[in-house]
């Protein structure tokens, strides 16, 4: 039994793949954003206007991808919000000041922006802990030298 579409009558097995893919396309196409979806409905318009098994995979594989994206969007929405809180966290107790704290937060939370604080409070911990040495590198040289006169260090020109 034949259907008859838009273009004429169609392949029985056109009409077979077209219900699992219309199956397909309501599932994807009500969940993805339509600015990630439009290869999709390009794929699946071209199918409708002419269904052949080609076709159906060339929709069935947009549609795919266009899921797939889009969950990987949002996986990376969540990661980043959880990167840029660890980010701030170091920067936080360094004592950044909290309208600073604040511009941070308002950066989109992905993992881009998430990687970056992390990176800034490593450097963060990373100056500290060498101002911490060399402050300690300057008391010792300090008691190395012992008590020094004042003005004992200077230089006067013409005085040898």
């Amino acid at each position: 039994m034949n259907a008859v579409a838009v273009g004429g009558p169609v392949s029985e097995p056109s009409a077979r793949l077209a219900a699992p893919l219309l199956l397909l396309a309501a599932r994807v196409l009500g969940d993805v954003p339509p600015s990630l979806a439009t290869e999709a409905v390009a794929a699946v318009r071209a199918f409708t206007c002419a269904p052949t098994p080609a076709r159906y995979l060339a929709a069935t594989r947009a549609l795919r991808t266009a899921q797939r994206r889009h969950k990987l969007s949002l996986l990376s929405c969540a990661g980043g919000e959880r990167r840029i809180e660890q980010g701030l966290e170091p920067l936080a107790r360094a004592g950044l000041a909290p309208e600073l704290l604040d511009a941070l937060r308002a950066l989109p939370p992905d993992a881009r922006n998430g990687r970056r604080l992390a990176i800034i409070s490593e450097l963060l911990t990373a100056h500290r802990l060498i101002l911490a040495r060399a402050a300690e590198g300057h008391r010792e040289l300090l008691q190395a030298l012992g008590p020094m006169r004042r003005g004992a260090g200077r230089w006067r020109r013409g005085t040898r």
